[in-house]
């Protein structure tokens, strides 16, 4: 393996490794726009220059692929690379470059979007000059905007062009050009078509400067008022990494989260707004009861009273009159609960079912790689696995059996085919974040939590098992899912849920859940861990 020193500190490197990355790698800062790392290579921005020991000039790190030496041109008898990214020569230069950059653009950061995640920002500080020598009218292109998702303030741009080459290398759809040539250069859309694809807020996102930026996010609150939580994207099944911006008025912002076993750097424009889902929803606070031809909300002792009183003869129900539907919405955890209550129960296989059925279609697959399920459902996979069924869909046999349904999600999927089948329970208990149409055919109403107030873990149709964390405070009232069932459990006189955490019921499914070990709060982390390959691992251990 190649050995490098820069600014005197030894690497041992990969053959070709890129000597930007590295550094980055390394916590060594080499200031860059143009570079990313999924990107193919411009070098246009000029901004990551360095010094190497026997190059002539100042060389782009962007471009440089590091190699091992013949040993006779090792230098020092051991380097085969000598950088230097502080020397003067590359000081100038940064600042020149920077100055140019900044000749037309204008002085927008109290109103720019990008202010507080600028790299423009940033680097001027850092690198540049304190006052500007350019002193003629600045150039200035009205702001415009691209598509349904995007706008461009002309002026900012730098023509790094990651837009352009994110269009055509990751999307495989070149919307996007550079028009016009030298001090006319624009970024503009080919033809006067829209950038419409499904992934074009991802070019927002890796703009350097806030040339382009997100219409849904346009002025909404600065960056630094944004409390940023990780978890994972709950409108397919990929499970992309995200990254979520919060403030008190809740979810103000989605972006991508690196993970390079599922999403890279993207995410597609449905997950990025699919929080707005539950913008319109009015969300239930207290559990109701079916009177006449409406509902009455009761207190949760109330409701659980009511349900034991309905549901059990003695303290006791009959195992075959009970049907447990789990939720593809749902977390592990609570599908898991859902198993060991019916277990608990003796409720027979056939009455134990998974909503909403399965969702057909072709996934969506872009030059890349990167993909969007036709399973708008998040954790079918996880929730199949924790209930122990192999398909998804509801039983005609719901008839004269006490029906609990977890929906868990915020979308009305309800065919009439599914009313039908609801329609004939004998008393059915909805547990929803809303009055959906399945909880307004419901005796009991339990108020369940939307996609991002759940904690636990979902596993993606890759079987990739990943951390979901709750972001937003459920509305006063709401229960998180897991405790409502664990307190459902103890109406019904089961003694043995107690949990004081959800990452008990975790730890507690990778024992008893086939396929599961090895799985466990710290192995999952931040990133997911492959359920093949935990499985192995563990087996290899037990060994």
């Amino acid at each position: 393996m190649p050995l490098i020193k820069i600014n005197n500190k030894e690497l041992e490197v990969e053959q070709g490794a890129r000597l930007l990355q590295t550094a980055l790698d390394n916590g060594i800062e080499i200031p860059h726009y143009c570079y990313h790392p999924s990107l193919s290579i411009a070098g246009n921005c000029r901004m990551c220059v360095v010094q190497i020991e026997g190059m002539p000039g100042l060389q782009i790190s962007c471009n440089v692929n590091i190699g091992e030496m013949p040993e006779e041109r090792k230098i020092d008898g051991k380097y085969d690379m000598v950088i230097e990214t502080e020397s003067e020569e590359v000081k100038d230069s940064r600042s020149r470059v920077l100055e140019l950059l900044l000749l037309n653009h204008p002085i927008d950061c109290p109103v720019c979007d990008q202010a507080g995640e600028c790299f423009l920002q940033d680097y001027s500080f850092e690198h540049g000059n304190a006052s500007s020598r350019f002193k003629e009218e600045k150039r200035v292109n009205p702001k415009k905007q691209l598509g349904p998702e995007i706008w461009i303030y002309p002026n900012r741009c730098i023509l790094c062009s990651r837009c352009v080459r994110f269009c055509d290398e990751i999307v495989g759809d070149p919307q996007l050009m550079v028009r016009n040539r030298g001090y006319s250069s624009i970024i503009d859309v080919r033809d006067n078509q829209p950038i419409d694809n499904k992934l074009s807020g991802n070019t927002a996102d890796i703009c350097p400067v806030g040339s382009l930026v997100s219409n849904d996010f346009l002025h909404k609150t600065r960056v630094w008022n944004l409390e940023e939580q990780e978890t994972i994207c709950m409108d397919c099944s990929v499970g992309c990494n995200v990254k979520i911006g919060v403030t008190v008025n809740g979810i103000q912002r989605i972006k991508p989260r690196l993970n390079k076993e599922v999403n890279d750097y993207w995410i597609c424009d449905d997950g990025r707004l699919g929080y707005h889902a539950a913008d319109e929803l009015v969300r239930l606070q207290s559990p109701l009861l079916k009177e006449d031809d409406g509902f009455r909300p009761v207190s949760w002792k109330e409701v659980f009273d009511f349900i034991s009183e309905k549901t059990t003869v003695n303290g006791k129900l009959s195992p075959g009159n009970m049907e447990i539907i789990g939720s593809a919405y749902g977390t592990n955890e609570e599908n898991y609960l859902l198993r060991k209550l019916a277990d608990s129960l003796s409720v027979p296989e056939e009455n134990i079912s998974l909503y909403p059925g399965e969702m057909d279609g072709d996934p969506i697959i872009f030059k890349s790689g990167f993909r969007i399920s036709p399973d708008k459902t998040p954790n079918r996979r996880g929730s199949l696995d924790m209930l122990g069924l192999k398909s998804s869909g509801l039983a005609d046999s719901l008839g004269n059996k006490i029906v609990y349904l977890l929906q868990g999600g915020v979308h009305d999927l309800m065919t009439e085919s599914v009313s039908e089948i609801l329609k004939k329970s004998e008393f059915l208990i909805v547990q929803s974040a809303y009055l959906s149409d399945e909880a307004k055919l419901a005796d009991v109403v339990l108020p369940g939590t939307f996609h991002y107030e759940k904690n636990g873990t979902m596993t993606n149709d890759r079987n990739r098992v990943q951390r979901v964390r709750g972001v937003v405070q459920s509305p006063i009232g709401v229960k998180e899912d897991w405790k409502v069932i664990v307190e459902f459990s103890g109406a019904l006189g089961i003694k043995n849920f107690n949990y004081e955490s959800v990452d008990e019921i975790t730890n507690e499914a990778a024992v008893n859940v086939n396929g599961y070990e090895g799985i466990t709060v710290e192995s999952v982390g931040s990133l997911g861990s492959d359920l093949n390959r935990e499985r192995e691992a563990f087996q290899e251990k037990a060994l």
